[in-house]
């Protein structure tokens, strides 16, 4: 399930440092799995929005589909990660495989 967490800079006193270690404090407590992040300004304050899904309930509805991770815990956070590649967004600049070494 998605969730939504927004950090207002005007409860900094607009302090942007005091925003992002705030905002870092919460990233590492949480460990979201970030869907979506905006940021948007309010009066002379930042607003930072995001749209998350909580690890701890990924991994166990992980453990609920498939009873073998149960027995070992859930997979590695990077097994989890999808690791799509974006395609350019202007048709006119060719997409160019990565060198081979």
């Amino acid at each position: 399930m998605y969730r939504y967490k927004g950090f207002d800079s005007a409860l900094c006193g607009g302090s942007i440092a005091a925003l992002e270690a705030i905002v870092n404090a919460w990233m590492e407590e949480e460990r979201p799995r970030i869907r979506q992040m905006s940021q948007s300004v309010r009066g002379q304050h930042i607003v930072l929005s995001f749209v998350y899904e909580a690890t701890h309930e990924l991994e166990q509805r992980i453990a609920l589909q498939n009873p073998a991770t149960a027995i070992t815990g859930a997979y590695p956070r990077f097994f989890e990660d999808d690791m799509v590649e974006d395609r350019p967004t202007n048709p006119s600049i060719p997409a160019t495989p990565p060198p081979m070494h």
